[in-house]
């Protein structure tokens, strides 16, 4: 006896079903009462037949309470039919609501190296489409393969009691069903693993295009994207073609198997009435059983075309569950507690993609409380440097200690507690002002988001919205102004309160009013702080108390603004004399 090999997708899938097992029984019992209570009116049928040819010894009264019997049974089908449908709708969508939420979760935890190498559209049609497809699956497979398979178990004991030369001739085209099954299955699940596929680069284009809109406008390439998307559109219309045509060829094929069953049937049976072996009644009733023998083998094989299609599903979902985070907790790793902000390099060496090098013998002390400025050309390593200190990527080499503790022996989400990130670009999501400071600590009070507001000089522009704190922002912030979009995010900081500070320093493309503006709520968020700037404009931190210079990976230069002008023929002062000097020109 072959031995049955479910795909190692559906054995983790069976974890997510294993909460709602009594459910699924329930589903399944009433299933099975909904399928085989049909069974009993063939062999009522047969015998009011076979009666009915009598008329003179036929019981009037035998009729009206076989057909009372029949009517209670059908409302008790009603019944179970009810329940069936409920409790297995129930269970899919409990089913789905798990693996969505876990799904999720675990992008959640994902380390950012995971996001850098997909597009976040793609991502998301594994959480929705994928899930969609999933939810098929779940709606049918459990309830219905039991269910068909008992009553066409109970269908063929039947067929065979009543004839077993008619019962023979039904199942002869059996094999052929099974063989084209299994062809149209594996042909059925390349195809919509490929729509999958396709899907996801086209989910993951558009949300990158339309994102970036306004470039695509202002650059005039409307025209160019429609026909990139059209290309992308066609190849999927012709992958979904090429299904359709195996679903279609797969029904053909096996609803004519189907229907050829039946004619055999009644041909050998009339030959075998004809003949005196067989009754009327009995080929009636066997004729009756067959449609029931057939119907749920054809729901089967409709489950078989459902299993093929969401199949790729299920194994794309739980690819993404099989990616582990790169940065995890060790074992044993403890909780922060009451961090100064003294942080350590300890011969850090760092590489993306080995064996290039993108930070090497790093080496560099940052006292509690201190200001340090990283300058250096675009490439230099400026911002993986900062990357590292929340273990958005882990050091390849030595080791990163904040209060002599090495950030890799402490609970990750307690390391990032203690530090507040200002990006370049702020990131905003759609939603109110409110709601978008609170992302910085999500059990902050109304009077502490104001008061952080406050703090940022942000709190007058708010005020003067539509509906103040309350106002939606659309996403991104589209409605917010560049200068308004940055104090939001420093206005999240402040409320953050935390003792290390990361900032990528970002007034250089703002008006100088606004520049002002952040620049005074600047001072204010690094004070007491130990704090990180990515300098893009050396004349911003000349007050910093330390400027480190990278070049090529490595820390070249360290020293205040004072010292560093001092070395002539020194990086520093070449990048200062640079800057300055074009400043000059362009006035």
């Amino acid at each position: 006896m072959q031995k049955i090999i479910i795909p190692p997708a559906y054995k983790k899938f069976l974890i997510y079903v294993k909460p709602y097992r009594w459910l699924i029984l329930a589903a399944t019992l009433c299933g099975l009462l909904k399928y085989n209570i049909p069974l009993i009116f063939p062999w009522i049928f047969k015998g009011i037949v076979d009666d009915l040819l009598k008329p003179s010894s036929y019981d009037i009264r035998k009729l009206y309470g076989t057909m009372a019997v029949m009517i209670l049974l059908y409302v008790v089908w009603a019944v179970v039919t009810y329940f069936r449908s409920y409790f297995a709708d129930r269970t899919a969508q409990k089913i789905i609501f798990d693996l969505r939420q876990e799904l999720y979760a675990h992008l959640q935890r994902m380390s950012l190296s995971f996001y850098e190498k997909r597009q976040v559209g793609s991502v998301a049609a594994r959480l929705l489409g994928d899930i969609a497809s999933a939810q098929n699956f779940v709606g049918a497979a459990f309830t219905n393969t039991i269910m068909d398979a008992s009553s066409i178990f109970l269908n063929s004991l039947i067929l065979f009691y009543m004839n077993w030369r008619l019962a023979l001739v039904s199942v002869s085209i059996f094999p052929v069903h099974i063989i084209l099954n299994k062809y149209f299955k594996a042909r059925i699940k390349k195809m919509s693993n490929q729509i999958q596929q396709k899907m996801e680069e086209i989910s993951g284009n558009v949300h990158e295009k339309l994102g970036g809109i306004s470039a695509i406008q202002a650059y005039t390439r409307e025209k160019n994207e429609e026909t990139i998307f059209l290309q992308d559109n066609r190849e999927y219309l012709s992958f979904q073609m090429k299904n359709i045509n195996n679903n279609a060829t797969a029904h053909s094929v096996i609803g004519f198997l189907t229907y050829l069953a039946p004619v055999l049937v009644v041909w050998y049976g009339a030959v075998q009435v004809i003949n005196g072996h067989l009754t009327i009644g009995e080929l009636t009733a066997f004729y009756a059983y067959l449609g029931l023998f057939y119907t749920p083998l054809n729901r089967l094989t409709e489950l078989n075309i459902l299993l093929a299609n969401s199949q790729a599903a299920i194994e794309r979902i739980f690819e993404v569950f099989n990616t582990t985070p790169e940065i995890t907790n060790s074992s044993g790793a403890r909780e922060f507690q009451a961090v100064k902000g003294e942080i350590h390099f300890i011969n850090v060496g760092f590489s993306y993609q080995p064996p290039i090098v993108t930070l090497k013998n790093i080496n560099l002390d940052i006292p509690a409380g201190h200001t340090v400025a990283l300058v250096g050309p675009s490439g230099a390593g400026k911002s993986t440097f900062v990357k590292l200190i929340p273990r958005f990527y882990d050091v390849s080499e030595g080791m990163i200690t904040i209060d002599d503790c090495d950030i890799r022996e402490v609970k990750l989400d307690s390391l990032r507690k203690q530090i507040a990130t200002v990006p370049q670009e702020p990131i905003l999501f759609s939603g109110t002002v409110y709601e978008n400071i609170l992302f910085g600590r999500s059990d902050a009070s109304e009077s502490d988001i104001m008061n952080a507001a406050v703090s940022a000089n942000a709190h007058d522009f708010i005020c003067k919205l539509p509906k103040g704190y309350q106002s939606e922002i659309g996403e991104g912030g589209l409605k917010l102004s560049g200068g308004q979009k940055q104090r939001i995010a420093l206005a999240r900081a402040f409320l953050k309160d935390a003792p290390i500070l990361l900032l990528d320093e970002a007034t250089s493309s703002l008006d100088s009013e606004a520049e002002n503006l952040i620049q005074q709520a600047l001072k204010r968020l690094m004070t007491g702080r130990t704090t990180l700037i990515i300098a893009h404009r050396l004349s911003t931190i000349q007050s910093a108390d330390m400027i480190v210079v990278f070049e090529n990976g490595e820390i070249v230069e360290t020293g205040t603004h004072k010292k560093l002008l001092q070395e002539p023929y020194r990086r520093y002062r070449r990048l200062y004399e640079e800057q300055f000097h074009n400043k000059y020109l362009m006035v």
